[in-house]
């Protein structure tokens, strides 16, 4: 298979996966244990720090040491794709901290999801380079069955093959659309509004998910979306799980995405896009890895997501 400068190679047995903290701090090292078994037993090896990282305040460690870890990982030829350790906040604060031209030098793979949408845009505007948007190393143990098994595919380069899951809603139905596939955490893509990484939305296929945010901060979000006119720029919208925890009650839950589901039905209205609801992507069990930044085609007759022009 021949690769271009969008797709990193696909990793092998015994490649090496660079842990990075570009974010929060490790609170628990039980989570980063069981993720690092759990890479080893797919035959990867990892490269951590020798001591972790020494926390400051709610980082992982000072900006310019999160980037310098960034950079030194991303420049290593030893080492294959980037695995982020966790979300939380402190990925915006590393942009004046990135060089965009040793960035642009290498293509390797990128994985993690929350805080982590901030660098998946800055790649992606930096280089236009596929990355994965996914579990982190913390989140590996408590994810499904069968988002492992996809993050295990997504990593050996079997990303494109269709999602289809009977539990996904269409909203909004339409006739299926292409575009490049982009988002993640909609209050991160809030917080890079008319930055140098600010994507251009329109005709893209866009994703969201959020955690632990009240209706009124979400509705706050969306709603400051349409006054900057980017909420009706994509050609599809996926939501993925907007859960406050997970320990919500089934109705509960239920409810609390109907509310965000038709907000983002009222403001989209004009444009009239297909918009679907219940996505497995998010902070729970369910978070399928997702090529962000991958050519997809969005078919809502067949409830399918597909990758027909791979490059």
């Amino acid at each position: 298979m021949t690769y271009n400068s969008r797709l990193p190679a696909p990793l092998q047995p015994g490649d090496c996966i660079g842990i990075i903290a570009p974010a929060g701090q490790i609170h628990d090292t039980k989570s980063l244990e069981q993720g690092m078994a759990i890479l080893q037993n797919m035959g990867f090896e990892l490269r951590l720090p020798r001591n972790l990282w020494p926390g400051k305040g709610y980082l992982a460690d000072s900006d310019a040491n999160r980037a310098l870890e960034f950079h030194r990982m991303w420049s290593d030829p030893e080492i294959s794709a980037l695995l982020a350790l966790r979300g939380g906040f402190g990925s915006l604060r590393l942009l004046p901290f990135l060089n965009p031209e040793d960035i642009k030098k290498e293509r390797k793979l990128l994985i993690g999801f929350s805080d982590i949408t901030i660098l998946h845009s800055a790649i992606h505007q930096t280089n236009d380079l596929i990355t994965l948007h996914g579990p982190m190393l913390t989140t590996l143990s408590s994810i499904s069955s069968d988002s492992l098994q996809h993050f295990y595919a997504c990593l050996s380069g079997n990303w494109d093959k269709p999602l289809q899951n009977h539990r996904i809603e269409v909203l909004r139905d339409g006739p299926p659309v292409r575009g490049k596939l982009i988002g993640g955490n909609l209050s991160s893509l809030i917080s890079i509004l008319a930055t140098a990484i600010d994507q251009d939305w329109s005709q893209k296929i866009l994703f969201l998910e959020d955690v632990g945010e009240p209706l009124y901060r979400l509705d706050r979000m969306f709603t400051q979306l349409w006054h900057s006119g980017k909420i009706n720029q994509p050609a599809g919208i996926i939501l993925g799980d907007f859960s406050i925890n997970q320990e919500q009650d089934s109705l509960e839950k239920i409810r609390f995405h109907e509310e965000i589901w038709t907000r983002v039905l009222e403001l989209t209205e004009a444009a009239g896009m297909p918009v679907w609801g219940n996505f497995p992507i998010g902070h729970g069990r369910n978070n399928l890895t997702m090529p962000h930044g991958a050519d997809a085609l969005m078919d809502s007759s067949a409830v399918r997501l597909s990758y027909p022009h791979r490059p």
